[in-house]
């Protein structure tokens, strides 16, 4: 019986530093976007985001000043089809791989003009996801996308939330879980945004508040059900209660036979 105590109390041990050597990526929560690229629908933009990455401020003295979010983006993909060809064109799809994305998030004060877009914002699928739903300040996720080519092939995208209970928590990405988007779904179990996308490698368009393009961004949120990884603290506990509890067992069945 002691022996057998011993072996659990090892199993228990090593299954706890499986746990916690476990990669943190594979634990953290990923929203999923996908949208057109501006009025060409057969083009796509894809990317991830995972919701647990730590946010910087840029200035902790003002209140709601912006946030970046280090490595949120992961996965950048843009998919440039090729135009419909008549004949025997060979020409193929290509993908513009983009290293991973810093997230900047900011109260951002629009204008009117801006703000009426927004609420309009619809394309052959439907509405956004907030119709009606803009004042003239609104939550703006924006980032800049680049590659190792040389020179950089890069992309500028933002897109926009009101600014309503569910987006006012500036300092995390887990605004991006189902559970906190559950009233905006549609049927395909998606949240639809409005965007600005610049066409690739354009500097021209780099405007402050610049137009949202006719197509949406579409969100398939991050699953709330992440697996925790244990605390440090929980597994140094653990351990040491695993290796002090084997060793007093042995000596107690050493004392047993003698």
């Amino acid at each position: 019986m002691i022996n057998r105590l011993a072996k659990i109390t090892s199993a228990a041990t090593v299954l706890a530093m499986a746990v916690s050597l476990a990669p943190q990526s594979a634990l953290a929560g990923i929203g999923k976007f996908s949208g057109p690229v501006n009025d060409n629908t057969e083009d796509i933009l894809q990317f991830d985001i995972e919701t647990s990455v730590p946010n910087s401020d840029l200035d902790t003295s003002v209140p709601n000043s912006a946030r970046i979010f280090y490595g949120a983006i992961q996965n950048p993909v843009l998919i440039d089809k090729p135009p419909f060809q008549l004949g025997d064109s060979t020409e193929t799809s290509r993908e513009y791989k983009f290293n991973p994305g810093d997230l900047k998030v900011s109260l951002a004060e629009i204008s009117d003009s801006l703000r009426d877009v927004l609420n309009q914002s619809r394309d052959d699928q439907g509405p956004s996801s907030f119709e009606n739903q803009y004042g003239n300040t609104v939550v703006k996720y924006e980032s800049r996308l680049e590659d190792n080519s040389n020179p950089k092939n890069f992309i500028d995208f933002a897109f926009y939330a009101p600014n309503t209970r569910e987006f006012t928590n500036l300092n995390s990405l887990s605004v991006f879980n189902a559970s906190n988007l559950t009233q905006f779904l549609n049927s395909e179990g998606q949240v639809r945004f409005p965007k600005y996308l610049s066409p690739l490698n354009d500097e021209s368009n780099r405007q402050l508040n610049p137009l949202p393009n006719t197509t949406l961004l579409d969100l398939t949120p991050a699953p709330d059900d992440v697996t925790k990884v244990p605390e440090p603290a929980g597994i140094a506990s653990l351990l040491g209660f695993g290796i002090v509890s084997t060793a007093l067992l042995r000596k107690r069945n050493k004392c047993l036979k003698a």
